[in-house]
Protein backbone atom coordinates (compact mmCIF):
# COMPACT_ATOMS: atom_id res chain seq x y z
CA UNK A 1 0.00 0.00 0.00
CA UNK A 2 2.82 2.81 -1.50
CA UNK A 3 -0.13 5.20 -2.25
CA UNK A 4 -1.34 5.28 1.84
CA UNK A 5 2.17 6.14 3.41
CA UNK A 6 4.41 9.31 2.70
CA UNK A 7 7.58 10.10 2.53
CA UNK A 8 7.57 12.25 5.55
CA UNK A 9 4.37 12.52 7.64
CA UNK A 10 1.18 15.54 7.13
CA UNK A 11 0.30 16.46 10.46
CA UNK A 12 -0.56 20.62 9.68
CA UNK A 13 -4.06 19.46 8.55
CA UNK A 14 -5.76 16.80 7.83
CA UNK A 15 -7.25 15.82 4.76
CA UNK A 16 -9.82 18.22 3.62
CA UNK A 17 -10.15 21.56 4.51
CA UNK A 18 -9.22 23.37 7.72
CA UNK A 19 -12.14 24.90 9.34
CA UNK A 20 -10.55 25.64 13.05
CA UNK A 21 -10.83 29.38 11.41
CA UNK A 22 -14.62 29.26 11.15
CA UNK A 23 -15.90 27.48 14.02
CA UNK A 24 -17.45 30.54 15.53
CA UNK A 25 -21.25 30.58 14.67
CA UNK A 26 -21.94 34.83 13.86
CA UNK A 27 -25.82 34.63 16.10
CA UNK A 28 -27.25 38.31 15.39
CA UNK A 29 -30.44 37.73 17.50
CA UNK A 30 -33.98 36.35 16.15
CA UNK A 31 -34.62 34.87 12.84
CA UNK A 32 -31.37 36.00 11.03
CA UNK A 33 -29.34 34.10 8.65
CA UNK A 34 -25.53 35.57 7.17
CA UNK A 35 -24.21 33.75 4.42
CA UNK A 36 -20.25 33.45 4.35
CA UNK A 37 -18.15 32.85 1.63
CA UNK A 38 -14.81 31.51 2.63
CA UNK A 39 -10.97 31.09 0.57
CA UNK A 40 -7.55 30.20 2.12
CA UNK A 41 -4.13 29.11 0.55
CA UNK A 42 -1.99 26.87 2.59
CA UNK A 43 1.57 27.21 1.89
CA UNK A 44 2.99 23.68 3.38
CA UNK A 45 6.60 24.33 2.57
CA UNK A 46 8.58 24.00 5.75
CA UNK A 47 10.53 20.40 6.29
CA UNK A 48 11.22 20.25 9.83
CA UNK A 49 12.83 17.50 12.61
CA UNK A 50 10.75 17.65 15.68
CA UNK A 51 11.72 21.46 16.14
CA UNK A 52 14.95 22.03 13.60
CA UNK A 53 13.73 23.17 10.03
CA UNK A 54 15.76 21.97 6.97
CA UNK A 55 16.37 23.43 3.80
CA UNK A 56 16.88 20.01 1.84
CA UNK A 57 13.16 19.19 1.01
CA UNK A 58 12.80 18.65 -2.89
CA UNK A 59 8.52 18.76 -2.40
CA UNK A 60 6.67 21.58 -2.66
CA UNK A 61 3.10 21.32 -0.97
CA UNK A 62 -0.14 23.68 -1.17
CA UNK A 63 -3.93 23.33 -0.25
CA UNK A 64 -6.55 25.57 -1.35
CA UNK A 65 -9.93 25.69 0.16
CA UNK A 66 -13.09 27.75 -0.95
CA UNK A 67 -16.28 27.01 0.98
CA UNK A 68 -19.71 28.35 1.79
CA UNK A 69 -20.91 28.80 5.70
CA UNK A 70 -24.27 29.51 6.54
CA UNK A 71 -25.01 30.65 9.96
CA UNK A 72 -28.88 30.92 11.36
CA UNK A 73 -29.72 32.72 14.62
CA UNK A 74 -32.47 31.20 16.26
CA UNK A 75 -32.53 33.57 19.16
CA UNK A 76 -29.67 35.22 21.25
CA UNK A 77 -28.83 32.69 22.57
CA UNK A 78 -28.95 29.81 20.15
CA UNK A 79 -27.80 29.85 16.69
CA UNK A 80 -26.87 27.49 14.00
CA UNK A 81 -24.07 26.47 10.91
CA UNK A 82 -23.13 24.19 8.25
CA UNK A 83 -19.68 24.67 6.69
CA UNK A 84 -19.03 23.05 3.19
CA UNK A 85 -15.87 23.27 1.06
CA UNK A 86 -14.43 22.59 -1.84
CA UNK A 87 -10.90 21.36 -1.79
CA UNK A 88 -7.73 21.67 -3.88
CA UNK A 89 -4.46 20.09 -2.88
CA UNK A 90 -0.94 20.12 -5.15
CA UNK A 91 2.41 18.44 -4.28
CA UNK A 92 5.21 17.89 -6.32
CA UNK A 93 8.57 16.51 -6.28
CA UNK A 94 11.85 16.50 -8.41
CA UNK A 95 10.33 13.50 -10.33
CA UNK A 96 6.18 13.99 -10.53
CA UNK A 97 3.27 16.09 -9.51
CA UNK A 98 -0.05 14.79 -7.55
CA UNK A 99 -2.96 16.77 -7.43
CA UNK A 100 -6.77 16.52 -5.90
CA UNK A 101 -9.89 18.87 -6.41
CA UNK A 102 -13.48 18.11 -5.40
CA UNK A 103 -15.81 18.81 -2.34
CA UNK A 104 -14.71 17.93 1.22
CA UNK A 105 -16.98 17.26 4.26
CA UNK A 106 -20.00 18.95 5.51
CA UNK A 107 -19.87 20.17 9.28
CA UNK A 108 -22.68 20.88 11.05
CA UNK A 109 -22.27 23.12 14.16
CA UNK A 110 -25.07 24.17 17.23
CA UNK A 111 -23.42 27.41 19.82
CA UNK A 112 -24.88 28.02 22.91
CA UNK A 113 -24.37 31.24 24.97
CA UNK A 114 -25.33 30.95 28.42
CA UNK A 115 -23.97 34.40 29.41
CA UNK A 116 -24.79 37.42 27.47
CA UNK A 117 -24.44 40.62 29.16
CA UNK A 118 -22.76 44.32 28.40
CA UNK A 119 -19.11 43.41 28.48
CA UNK A 120 -19.15 39.37 28.05
CA UNK A 121 -20.17 36.64 26.01
CA UNK A 122 -19.88 33.35 26.79
CA UNK A 123 -20.49 30.59 24.41
CA UNK A 124 -19.90 26.79 23.85
CA UNK A 125 -20.21 24.86 20.29
CA UNK A 126 -20.88 21.31 19.40
CA UNK A 127 -20.41 20.17 16.10
CA UNK A 128 -19.79 17.23 13.93
CA UNK A 129 -18.12 16.30 10.63
CA UNK A 130 -19.49 13.72 8.34
CA UNK A 131 -18.11 12.28 5.81
CA UNK A 132 -19.16 13.87 2.37
CA UNK A 133 -15.75 14.41 0.83
CA UNK A 134 -13.85 12.59 -1.92
CA UNK A 135 -11.50 9.92 -0.24
CA UNK A 136 -10.68 7.81 -3.24
CA UNK A 137 -7.90 10.55 -5.70
CA UNK A 138 -5.45 8.69 -7.61
CA UNK A 139 -2.38 10.61 -9.43
CA UNK A 140 -1.81 10.54 -13.33
CA UNK A 141 -0.43 7.10 -12.64
CA UNK A 142 -3.23 5.37 -11.01
CA UNK A 143 -1.48 5.38 -7.68
CA UNK A 144 -4.19 6.23 -4.56
CA UNK A 145 -2.91 9.44 -2.74
CA UNK A 146 -2.14 9.58 1.17
CA UNK A 147 -4.90 10.62 3.27
CA UNK A 148 -3.74 13.67 3.69
CA UNK A 149 -3.99 14.73 0.01
CA UNK A 150 -7.86 13.51 0.10
CA UNK A 151 -10.80 15.94 -0.48
CA UNK A 152 -12.13 14.55 2.81
CA UNK A 153 -11.29 12.24 5.75
CA UNK A 154 -13.65 9.49 5.20
CA UNK A 155 -14.56 9.70 8.93
CA UNK A 156 -16.77 10.92 11.38
CA UNK A 157 -15.33 13.25 13.21
CA UNK A 158 -16.72 15.42 16.46
CA UNK A 159 -15.71 19.25 17.72
CA UNK A 160 -16.59 20.80 20.65
CA UNK A 161 -15.55 24.37 21.40
CA UNK A 162 -16.05 27.02 24.39
CA UNK A 163 -14.81 30.37 23.79
CA UNK A 164 -15.12 33.81 26.21
CA UNK A 165 -15.15 37.35 25.09
CA UNK A 166 -14.64 40.32 27.25
CA UNK A 167 -15.14 43.90 25.71
CA UNK A 168 -13.41 47.22 27.30
CA UNK A 169 -10.31 45.61 28.62
CA UNK A 170 -7.87 48.16 29.61
CA UNK A 171 -9.63 50.78 26.78
CA UNK A 172 -12.89 50.88 25.89
CA UNK A 173 -12.91 49.76 22.10
CA UNK A 174 -10.18 46.76 23.11
CA UNK A 175 -11.73 43.38 23.30
CA UNK A 176 -10.10 39.92 24.71
CA UNK A 177 -11.03 36.78 23.28
CA UNK A 178 -10.13 32.87 24.69
CA UNK A 179 -10.87 30.00 23.08
CA UNK A 180 -10.49 26.11 23.24
CA UNK A 181 -11.21 23.60 20.70
CA UNK A 182 -11.08 19.42 21.11
CA UNK A 183 -11.31 17.52 17.51
CA UNK A 184 -11.71 13.91 18.30
CA UNK A 185 -11.30 12.08 14.77
CA UNK A 186 -12.87 9.00 14.19
CA UNK A 187 -11.75 6.05 11.76
CA UNK A 188 -11.73 5.54 8.07
CA UNK A 189 -12.39 1.87 8.50
CA UNK A 190 -11.66 1.32 4.39
CA UNK A 191 -9.53 3.61 3.03
CA UNK A 192 -7.76 2.45 -0.34
CA UNK A 193 -10.86 -0.24 -0.82
CA UNK A 194 -11.40 -1.20 -3.69
CA UNK A 195 -13.40 -4.08 -5.44
CA UNK A 196 -10.61 -6.86 -4.65
CA UNK A 197 -9.52 -5.17 -1.00
CA UNK A 198 -11.11 -4.42 1.80
CA UNK A 199 -9.01 -1.31 2.59
CA UNK A 200 -6.81 -0.29 5.93
CA UNK A 201 -8.37 1.62 8.51
CA UNK A 202 -6.43 5.03 8.75
CA UNK A 203 -7.02 7.65 11.61
CA UNK A 204 -6.03 11.18 11.68
CA UNK A 205 -4.29 11.99 15.65
CA UNK A 206 -7.01 14.21 18.03
CA UNK A 207 -6.45 17.77 17.94
CA UNK A 208 -6.73 20.36 20.78
CA UNK A 209 -6.37 23.68 19.62
CA UNK A 210 -5.97 27.18 22.19
CA UNK A 211 -6.57 30.81 20.37
CA UNK A 212 -6.26 34.03 22.61
CA UNK A 213 -5.82 37.31 21.26
CA UNK A 214 -7.10 41.06 21.17
CA UNK A 215 -9.29 43.26 18.55
CA UNK A 216 -9.85 46.83 18.54
CA UNK A 217 -12.95 48.83 16.54
CA UNK A 218 -11.50 51.79 14.65
CA UNK A 219 -14.97 53.99 14.04
CA UNK A 220 -14.32 55.76 10.61
CA UNK A 221 -16.93 57.45 8.04
CA UNK A 222 -16.62 54.25 5.26
CA UNK A 223 -17.21 51.99 8.51
CA UNK A 224 -15.76 49.83 11.18
CA UNK A 225 -11.99 48.34 10.97
CA UNK A 226 -11.46 45.73 13.39
CA UNK A 227 -7.93 44.20 13.16
CA UNK A 228 -6.74 41.34 15.74
CA UNK A 229 -3.73 39.72 16.62
CA UNK A 230 -3.74 36.28 18.28
CA UNK A 231 -1.92 33.38 19.59
CA UNK A 232 -2.43 29.95 18.67
CA UNK A 233 -1.24 26.69 20.13
CA UNK A 234 -2.23 23.46 18.49
CA UNK A 235 -1.43 19.81 19.57
CA UNK A 236 -2.06 16.44 17.53
CA UNK A 237 -1.99 13.41 18.49
CA UNK A 238 -0.43 10.26 15.93
CA UNK A 239 -2.14 9.54 13.21
CA UNK A 240 -2.74 5.39 13.47
CA UNK A 241 -2.68 3.17 10.55
CA UNK A 242 -3.97 -0.80 11.15
CA UNK A 243 -4.31 0.41 15.21
CA UNK A 244 -0.42 1.23 14.98
CA UNK A 245 0.79 4.79 15.69
CA UNK A 246 2.58 6.17 12.44
CA UNK A 247 5.34 7.79 12.35
CA UNK A 248 6.42 11.51 11.73
CA UNK A 249 2.94 12.32 12.70
CA UNK A 250 1.96 14.56 15.62
CA UNK A 251 3.12 17.00 17.67
CA UNK A 252 3.06 21.41 19.02
CA UNK A 253 2.30 24.30 16.71
CA UNK A 254 3.02 27.63 18.10
CA UNK A 255 1.60 30.45 15.59
CA UNK A 256 0.52 34.40 15.21
CA UNK A 257 -2.66 34.22 13.03
CA UNK A 258 -3.89 38.22 12.90
CA UNK A 259 -6.22 39.91 10.30
CA UNK A 260 -8.85 43.10 9.62
CA UNK A 261 -12.00 43.02 9.20
CA UNK A 262 -13.90 45.69 7.19
CA UNK A 263 -17.47 46.22 7.84
CA UNK A 264 -19.13 48.97 5.93
CA UNK A 265 -22.47 48.34 6.98
CA UNK A 266 -24.70 46.20 9.66
CA UNK A 267 -25.35 43.44 6.90
CA UNK A 268 -21.89 43.27 4.97
CA UNK A 269 -18.27 42.15 6.43
CA UNK A 270 -15.25 41.70 4.88
CA UNK A 271 -12.21 40.04 6.35
CA UNK A 272 -8.79 39.62 5.79
CA UNK A 273 -6.48 37.17 7.57
CA UNK A 274 -2.61 35.22 7.43
CA UNK A 275 -1.19 33.36 9.89
CA UNK A 276 2.45 32.64 10.60
CA UNK A 277 4.41 29.69 12.57
CA UNK A 278 6.44 30.82 15.81
CA UNK A 279 7.86 27.31 16.70
CA UNK A 280 7.08 23.63 16.55
CA UNK A 281 8.20 20.63 18.31
CA UNK A 282 7.12 17.76 15.97
CA UNK A 283 7.13 13.80 16.48
CA UNK A 284 10.07 12.65 13.75
CA UNK A 285 9.93 14.62 10.51
CA UNK A 286 7.64 16.32 8.69
CA UNK A 287 6.55 19.34 6.53
CA UNK A 288 4.61 21.97 8.08
CA UNK A 289 2.87 24.92 7.23
CA UNK A 290 5.00 28.33 6.51
CA UNK A 291 2.34 30.83 6.22
CA UNK A 292 -1.41 30.77 5.79
CA UNK A 293 -3.91 33.84 3.90
CA UNK A 294 -7.59 33.97 3.19
CA UNK A 295 -10.45 35.71 2.63
CA UNK A 296 -13.79 35.45 4.34
CA UNK A 297 -17.10 37.80 3.06
CA UNK A 298 -20.34 38.10 5.47
CA UNK A 299 -24.05 39.20 4.49
CA UNK A 300 -27.13 39.19 6.82
CA UNK A 301 -30.07 38.32 4.51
Amino acid sequence: MGGIQCLYGQTCCTAGAPISNFLEVDGRGDKSLTVHTLYEYKSINWLVDQNQRLTNDPRSRSGQNLGVKLDYSINQKWAISTILPMVYQRRTTLSSAESSLGVGDLTVLAQYQPIIQNLIKVSVTAGVKLPTGITHHRSASGILLSPDMQSGTGSVDYLLRSAITIDQVLLPLLSASLSGVYRFNGENANFGATDTFDGRRFQFGNVATFIGGLRYLFVREIGFLIPDLNLKIRTAGHNTEQSSPSPNSGGRWWSMPFGLTYQPSQSLSIRAYGEIPISQRLQGLQITTNYTIGIQLGYLL
